[in-house]
């Protein structure tokens, strides 16, 4: 069971039974004076109520619940409240800080002898003070009411339950002197309720008094008699489920780097980014329209310009301090330094592309590969980029009608003197911007497209995967130094990645020798590594519906293989179980296996020495040629008394060049024979009117085997120029006794398809 608490002060005069006018208080002077709180002549009144006034509690004897810490009064309201067993509800408490005069209280009191015509004066006698008391008190009080040199003292007639009635002026008549009596005058009309005999004490006012409205909640929290299941057993081994353990790192190790190539150090492009609160969003930089809405393109270009003029400018002042053998000269480089950084650090989206990227809306680089070199602000390829620039952008801002600054009168705008706040407008109109570009890419979440910078974001696709239930785990890159990680650079400012890669010759122990590299792995390319994790997220993503209806089939095992960019080639999936029941089908095993393909055009060949044994230590030698125009594979065996070549070919589909239609395959004088293709199809991928269909032999050609010495021939008529790799083989049996050919395709059903020719 908890308890809410509410407590507010309210203003005690609403509580009061008299109060002065706000006339009478404009005539009153106010001052603040320091009152010490005397316990023996001071006290406490205190009352309880309820919403409507009502006194529910009273103390007026003297209220003892306080305590006294350097001269001041402190009080408990909720103490106060509940301690008197009102502990739910709404309530109202007032405190009253009295003194008592004329030696009277609630138990020695005056009572109410005459009261005039008016009811504003009254005569106080009583049998509870002695005579003496009461002239000797009346006397001083009345000249201390006279003399007070600061301030107008009044005081009130307190007739118990929170009723003061406010008196003015206090005078002793004496005439009987063994009944002398007290003639009071009121501020207001004595109430109704009081009459002659009505018992009342003489109070002053030491304090304020204390109001407020305590409102008692009580909650009341229900338990439930819950099952609770065991608790995990991190006993089992789930390393593989989780994140690995990194290496420890410090900020040194993870921070160092040893470039300073580019326009600033590497540390400052990694402070930018690191600065970054939020989540990184795909934006086009490149079209204004993807982020400029209320601001001002034109400002916030030249806002750039004028930033790397600060940068140009304060690099060069770090350069002439370069001498760190002077304590004041190298403490001054890193002043210069550090304001170098603070001006990158704080670039917006669009001055991060200006600065970072090299593009055609980029501001020029001196350098083609990263990291990249801006050109000065003065030089003349800088000039003519940012005049270009400022074109296209003034005129997008000439177009753009939800600019924050056309809500600005025309008179206005057209005053030269209001520049300044032209400016503080379109500063304001930016920050919306900022809202306006998030705000639109909401819907984005739900844009599976598998491109990196397009479809929902790179940096929340993790978690909107996880939040359809699908379990992510393990970063392959979550050791990598920061400057790999997200800037697609080493530390030492190369775009290299691999670590133990080469691209010369010789290849050093342990390295592997590369000279041709996918793109994210291009030495020219700047890939960072976290990219390529979240690159991995995006195509899970974008394949989800298809992985959920796979689950559980070598389908959706192989696509998911395939997001992570493996090839069936490296990694393959086997499925084994009876029988199918379908007497059509086969049973046999495929596999795509991985080969080298040769590609060549014009006149280009692969030049084959052949070597064949007769069986008694002697030799038969030749060499044969492969290849126009097309890929080719070869390899051959060779026996005792015959020899067998084989190689593959794959042409590049219909051929749209005549002097490709006979292309020679195979090549051999010392062997007296040539392996030609000759295309023998129409040439059209589509019919020539309407309604009408291609020629279904126009994939269709003939191979032809050809003995050079007799000129004789024979051909195999197939589709060839299907696209599709064909195998050929031809055999020498006995000794050129006779030649074979033979030629033919796994298609798509699974059945091949050959044929055989011969010359004696």
């Amino acid at each position: 069971m908890d308890k809410i608490v509410n407590i507010q002060n309210v203003d005690p005069n609403t509580l009061q039974l008299q109060n002065y006018s706000q006339a009478d208080e404009s005539l009153i002077s106010n001052f603040t004076q320091d009152i010490t709180f005397d316990p023996s002549q001071d006290y406490l009144e205190y009352f309880i109520l309820d919403l409507n006034q009502n006194i529910l509690f009273s103390n007026v004897a003297g209220y003892p619940n306080y305590r006294i810490h350097d001269t001041s009064v402190i009080i408990d309201p909720q103490n106060d409240l509940e301690v008197h067993g009102f502990t739910e509800g709404q309530y109202y408490t007032i405190y009253n800080f009295l003194k008592r005069k004329l030696s009277s209280s609630v138990n020695s009191v005056f009572y109410i002898q005459d009261i005039s015509s008016d009811r504003t004066e009254l005569r106080l006698n009583t049998t509870q003070i002695s005579n003496l008391d009461v002239v000797e008190l009346t006397n001083e009080f009345e000249n201390q009411i006279k003399f007070s040199p600061n301030a107008y003292l009044d005081f009130y007639l307190n007739f118990g339950d929170n009723k003061l009635v406010i008196a003015n002026n206090i005078v002793l008549d004496n005439t009987i002197p063994n009944d002398p009596t007290v003639l009071i005058k009121l501020y207001e009309p004595l109430p109704v309720e009081f009459t002659s005999n009505s018992q009342c004490w003489v109070v002053e006012q030491i304090a304020e008094s204390q109001a407020y409205q305590i409102e008692l909640t009580t909650v009341f929290t229900v338990t439930e008699q819950l099952n609770y299941i065991q608790g995990p057993n991190y006993n089992l081994d789930v390393k593989d489920q989780i994140n690995n353990s990194t290496t420890y790192q410090t900020y040194d190790s993870l921070s160092q780097n040893t470039s300073l190539a580019g326009s600033g150090s590497l540390i400052s492009q990694i402070n930018s980014l690191l600065v970054e609160k939020g989540i990184e969003i795909n934006i086009d930089y490149s079209d204004y329209s993807e982020f400029v809405h209320f601001s001002s393109a034109q400002t916030r270009l030249e806002n750039f310009y004028y930033k790397l003029s600060l940068i140009e400018q304060y690099t060069a002042n770090a350069t002439l301090t370069i001498d760190t053998s002077s304590y004041y000269q190298s403490g001054s480089q890193i002043i210069w330094n550090n304001k170098i950084n603070d001006i990158i650090t704080g670039f917006d989206g669009y001055e991060y592309y200006l600065y970072y990227t090299s593009e055609s809306h980029a501001w020029p680089k001196v350098n083609a590969t990263p990291p990249f070199i801006n050109y000065y602000t003065t030089s003349s390829t800088a000039i003519s980029w940012f005049s270009t620039q400022s074109i296209s952008a003034s005129y997008f801002d000439s177009e753009n009608n939800d600019a924050l600054i056309n809500a600005i009168p025309t008179y206005l705008r057209e005053d030269s003197n209001n520049n300044q706040y032209f400016l503080f407008v379109q500063m304001v109109g930016q920050n919306f911007d900022n809202v306006w570009t998030y705000l639109k890419d909401i819907t984005n979440k739900f844009d599976a497209d598998n491109r990196l910078d397009y479809g929902i974001s790179k940096d929340i696709v993790a978690q909107a995967i996880r939040d359809l239930g699908v379990k992510i785990y393990q970063n392959n890159f979550s050791d990598t130094d920061v400057y790999s990680a997200l800037i697609g650079l080493t530390p030492s400012g190369s775009t290299l990645l691999l670590p133990y890669a080469t691209g010369s010759l010789p290849t050093p122990s342990g390295y592997e020798y590369i000279d041709t590299y996918v793109t994210a792995s291009d030495p020219n390319a700047q890939e960072p590594l976290d990219d390529v994790n979240k690159e991995i997220y995006k195509r899970i993503y974008h394949n989800l519906p298809l992985l959920l209806k796979k689950k559980g089939t070598p389908e959706g095992l192989r696509i998911l293989i395939n997001i992570y960019g493996i090839p069936d080639t490296i990694l393959r999936i086997n499925e084994f179980g009876g029988k199918s029941n379908d007497a059509t089908s086969n049973w046999d095993n495929f596999q795509d296996q991985f080969n080298y393909e040769f590609f060549t055009t014009s006149s280009g060949y692969v030049n084959v020495p052949i070597t064949v044994s007769t069986g008694s230590g002697g030799g038969m030698y030749g060499s044969a040629s492969y290849g126009l125009d097309y890929y080719g594979g070869d390899s051959f065996n060779a026996v005792t008394s015959s020899f067998t070549i084989e190689f593959r070919f794959k042409t590049t589909g219909i051929p749209t060049d005549p002097n490709a239609y006979n292309q020679i395959l195979a090549y051999a004088p010392e062997n007296d024979l040539a392996i030609v293709l000759e295309y023998t199809g129409s040439g059209y991928t589509s019919g020539s009117y309407s309604g009408s269909i291609p020629d279904p032999y126009n994939e269709y050609g003939i191979l032809k085997l050809i003995t050079l010495s007799s000129g004789t021939s024979a051909s195999l008529y197939s589709p060839f120029f299907d696209g599709g790799w064909w195998s050929v083989m031809y055999n020498l049996g006995s000794l050129q006794d006779n030649w074979v050919l033979g030629s033919g395709y796994w298609d798509d059903g699974g059945y091949w398809v050959d044929g055989e020719i011969w010359i004696d």
